[in-house]
């Protein structure tokens, strides 16, 4: 063929020329006709052979990537020019490597390798996590063979890529690539059939296509166990393992056959499902954490649901983290949706526990114990309208604990009968006039006062609702002086050490409160240094002064 080919340049050549005497001219087109018919007889017998190698030679059922030899690829590069021809190649190629990479799927899953090893992958189906990734590791693996045989048979040439560089594939039609694929079917169902219109420039593009093609049947068997297996799981965090899997494995196929290719589409499909799935079963054992309710602990500590639900979302935070480092993620399945599906319902059951203590102190010191256990869980999370929504909500009940708690020391020292008379007293009328507010109902208050003030340290020891502060995170992994120390350095630099700092909840309180409650005998110290209330001989009444109330206190 490529003498007649030859014959036929020489011949045309002559042809051209200017002196061509009748019987030469004859002569040459006789040439050129019996060539053809050579030649054509020629593309007829490599077809023949082609096809002939295609189903048998280059099909055998227990290789996953047959050899090329030399002659066939020379034979590839031929019918190249007979575009039809080579289209019959490709269809009859295509159709013979579906069916055995199918075949040997299916012999992978039930009956393993030869002499029984490695063992059929269906041994290990009780393993979701194994018994997926195993499926999807074997086809992963057939692909890559797959994709070298196809790029020998073509005979073509490195592209330039780095060993793990994803491939950049053009969006519609790229410049100089020219595949079509048509649609035909009789039965309501769609094939793709690939037409070969442009070889020269195609080969790369139409190797891409074709490495879809021999792996669709494979895509049936793969799609039906992966289904069952996500289906059936009863646990979040297999569910979300699952997930995680099936989309590293679908950017990983979508970076080597295209985001288009039949496979990755279904692998794009099993993933959203399996997100569904590890979805739902979030909501149930929300669901079922609502249903369950019971009141507080005792001790007012972290309950038993929010322990586990935390515990939980701590080991998904972890597979998230690990994806986001593997590069499978995507907005849409974004872990900022799984807290919406935790932390919200979570904070129900909180509230709805709470609100089964009669105590208004109790359920704010519950809050608090359970929002740092949240807070001290998403510390390394990156979700921060998460954590600033909780944050939010723990400043909230610290305010109104430190308000109590002020009201209770207030209450406890004795200050607290002068201080509404003087709240309530009429501008206009002297505070020493006041029966509750007279030097003798002063003097009786402050001496009780410094009764309070001498036994400071004995008073705030024995005080046991405050100490449950103290409990927020035992039997945790996470402890409340070293866990918030991101948020802590976050909040040392905005100037709010009191919000986090180095000091545990039961500092913060105790140095607000006391620092109120100096603020409450001051309005007393200076009312009766006030001359307006006419007090007499104040310095009998004020026993302690304002420095000497500070030092006894500690004041911070």
């Amino acid at each position: 063929m490529e003498h007649c080919e030859q014959i036929r340049s020489d011949c045309a050549t002559l042809l051209t020329g200017d002196s061509q005497s009748p019987k030469s001219e004859t002569a040459g087109l006789d040439i050129m006709q019996a060539t053809s018919k050579y030649l054509d007889k020629g593309y007829e017998k490599v077809l023949k052979w082609a096809l002939f190698e295609c189903r048998s030679g280059l099909i055998k059922p227990d290789e996953a990537q047959p050899e090329v030899s030399p002659l066939m690829k020379r034979a590839i590069n031929r019918l190249k020019r007979r575009p039809e021809s080579l289209e019959e190649v490709i269809n009859t190629l295509t159709a013979a490597r579906s069916s055995s990479l199918s075949g040997l799927f299916l012999e992978a899953l039930t009956r393993g390798g030869p002499s029984g090893l490695p063992r059929p992958i269906e041994l290990i189906a009780h393993d979701p996590i194994r018994y997926v990734g195993d499926m999807l590791a074997w086809i992963h693996q057939v692909m890559a063979s797959e994709h070298e045989f196809l790029e020998s048979l073509f005979d073509l040439k490195a592209d330039g890529r780095r060993v793990g560089e994803s491939r950049i594939f053009p969006s519609n039609n790229p410049s100089g690539i020219k595949v079509e694929e048509t649609t035909a079917g009789q039965t309501g169902q769609s094939t793709s059939e690939l037409t070969v219109t442009d070889w020269n420039t195609g080969d790369r593009e139409m190797a891409r296509k074709l490495l879809d093609k021999h792996l669709e049947g494979c895509i049936r068997p793969l799609k039906i166990r992966v289904q069952q297996t996500v289906n059936s799981q009863e646990g979040s965090l297999i569910a979300c393992q699952l997930a995680s899997l099936l989309e590293f494995y679908q950017l990983t196929m979508a970076g080597t056959i295209g985001p288009d290719a039949k496979l990755t589409k279904t692998l794009s499909e099993l993933t959203d499902q399996s997100y569904e799935v590890f979805y739902q079963l979030l909501r149930s054992l929300s669901s079922d954490y609502l249903k369950r309710l019971e009141p507080p602990p005792v001790d007012l500590s972290v309950p038993a649901p929010l322990r586990e639900a935390m515990s939980n979302l701590s080991v998904i935070m972890s597979i998230y983290e690990g994806s986001t480092e593997d590069g499978a993620s995507s907005s849409e399945h974004s872990f900022e949706r799984v807290l919406d599906l935790v932390v919200d319902p979570m904070m129900e059951v909180i509230d709805k526990m709470a609100r089964l203590r009669a105590s208004e102190w109790d359920r704010s010191i519950f809050w608090l114990n359970c929002l740092e256990f949240m807070l001290a869980t998403l510390d390394s999370s990156n979700s921060t309208s998460t954590v600033d929504k909780l944050e939010s909500l723990r400043q909230t009940h610290l305010e109104k604990l430190i308000q109590q708690y002020t009201a209770h020391l207030t209450s406890t020292s004795g200050l607290e009968p002068v201080l509404k008379a003087i709240e309530t007293k009429d501008q206009d009328t002297p505070l020493s006039r006041i029966e509750e507010a007279n030097s003798k109902s002063i003097s009786e208050a402050l001496k009780k006062f410094d009764k309070f003030l001498m036994n400071f340290d004995t008073l705030l020891s024995s005080n046991k609702l405050l100490s449950l502060l103290n409990t927020s995170s035992s039997g945790s992994n996470h402890s409340t002086g070293g866990s918030f120390s991101k948020r802590r350095r976050k909040t040392q630099e905005e100037g709010e050490g009191e919000r986090g700092g180095s000091q545990n909840l039961k500092e913060v309180i105790l140095k607000r409160s006391l620092n109120d409650l100096v603020a409450r005998y001051q309005i007393i110290y200076d009312n009766v240094l006030d001359d307006r209330n006419l007090f007499e001989f104040k310095s009998t009444i004020l026993i302690r002064s304002l420095d000497e109330v500070k030092t006894l206190i500690g004041f911070l």
